[in-house]
C-alpha cells in the first residue's frame, strides 16, 4: 500500500517542504526519525495503521524500536500521543502471534508506559496512566506483581511527589476494578470459588 507521504511547512529558516510517495514502511522509518515534530507526530497517529499494513515481523523490527525512541522524545504532544496508542498497538501485537506479540507487550511495551508513570508532564503522566492500566489488563497473574503491583506501589511512596502518590492511588482504583471485573466474568462460568474471590477484591483484600 502506497500513500501520498505530505507535510508542507513555511519556508522559514530551518525548515523543508517534502512532498513523495513512499510506501508504508518507509514512509514509517522517514516521519518516525524525522528532525520535524509534526512528522514524528504523524508517524505516531498512523502507528497501529502501519502496522496492520506491515505485518507483525516488520512492527516488531522497524517499528518498536522507534517507538521506544520516541517514548523519551523531546517534544510533549508526541510522548502523550505515543501512549494514547499504545493500547491499540498492544491489541495488535497479541492477536497476530499470542505468545510473542504478549512477550512484547509485557517486556517491551509495558515497561515504556511505567517509565512515563514518572513524566513531569500532566497531560502524558495521565496517558501513560491509562496506557499502564490497558496494557496490565492483558497480563497474565504471573506476571502482574513485578510489572505492575511493585511499580505502582513505588509511586505511593514517592514521599516529595504527591502527583504520583495520588496517581498511585487512582491507578489501584483502576487495577481494582479491572481484577473485580476480570474475576465476575470467570465466576460466570465456573462455579464456586471465584465468586467468594470477587467479593475479596471488592472488599480490597
Amino acid at each position: 500500500m502506497f500513500r501520498s507521504a505530505t507535510s508542507r511547512v513555511s519556508s522559514r529558516p530551518g525548515e523543508v517542504e517534502v512532498e513523495e510517495s513512499l510506501g508504508a514502511l518507509e514512509r514509517a522509518r522517514r516521519f518516525g526519525t524525522s528532525k520535524l515534530s509534526l512528522q514524528r507526530l504523524v508517524f505516531v497517529q498512523e502507528l497501529v495503521e502501519t502496522a496492520h499494513d506491515i505485518g507483525y515481523d516488520a512492527t516488531v523490527h522497524y517499528l518498536l524500536p522507534l517507538v521506544q525512541s520516541l517514548s523519551s522524545d523531546p517534544e510533549v504532544l508526541v510522548r502523550q500521543s505515543l501512549m494514547q496508542h499504545f493500547g491499540d498497538l498492544a491489541g495488535f501485537l497479541i492477536q497476530s502471534d499470542p505468545e510473542k506479540g504478549y512477550e512484547k507487550v509485557a517486556r517491551s511495551l509495558l515497561p515504556l508506559a511505567k517509565l512515563l508513570l514518572s513524566e513531569k508532564a500532566t497531560d502524558v503522566r495521565q496517558s501513560a496512566m491509562d496506557a499502564f492500566v490497558t496494557l496490565a489488563s492483558h497480563l497474565r497473574p504471573g506476571d502482574c506483581g513485578d510489572q505492575v503491583l511493585m511499580p505502582v506501589i513505588s509511586l505511593s511512596q514517592s514521599n516529595d511527589d504527591e502527583e504520583a502518590r495520588s496517581m498511585a492511588v487512582q491507578l489501584l482504583g483502576h487495577l481494582a476494578e479491572g481484577a473485580t471485573t476480570l474475576v465476575r466474568r470467570r465466576s460466570q462460568l465456573t462455579a464456586g470459588g471465584p465468586v467468594a474471590l470477587s467479593g475479596a477484591v471488592e472488599r480490597g483484600a
